[in-house]
């Protein structure tokens, strides 16, 4: 019965890569200095700062902290190279993805930025916002 077992698992495995046997040895392949998953960046002191290549925009299902409720929170995406290797990271203050939207027609994937983080400020609202300064950068 184990031998039935391994031909069902080996034939559903070719069902799924009809080129199996072409696939190349992945041992013997080198790993991209890139990690993709990434992390999300919350400055923790003002006058933190990150330089990075803009890699997009996206939405991330978050939990809600006081309701419980999955809503849906749109972010920005970067890409920061530390030492030989690249990691995304990304953001969801509305006000850092709002200064990125409000120029997103003239954003290209890769250009650089110098983003600091200036601290909390009280809103209109008595609530309190993440405030960023945003510069590009000329590499010469």
């Amino acid at each position: 019965m184990e031998k039935n077992t391994e031909n069902g698992q080996l034939a559903t495995m070719n069902a799924a890569f009809p080129a199996l046997n072409s696939l190349p040895d992945l041992d013997k392949a080198e790993v991209a200095p890139t990690e993709l998953l990434g992390e999300y960046w919350s400055p923790e002191n003002v006058g933190e700062s990150k330089r990075v290549f803009f890699a997009g925009f996206d939405t991330q299902n978050v939990i809600e902290q006081v309701t419980g409720e999955t809503r849906e929170l749109n972010i920005v995406k970067f890409v920061e190279k530390q030492g030989n290797e690249f990691r995304t990271i990304r953001n969801g203050s509305a006000r850092l993805v709002g200064a990125f939207e409000q120029f997103a027609r003239d954003l290209r994937p890769g250009m650089p930025f110098l983003i600091t983080y200036l601290g909390k400020q009280k809103t209109n609202t008595g609530k309190f916002a993440d405030t960023w300064s945003v510069k590009p950068i000329i590499v010469k």
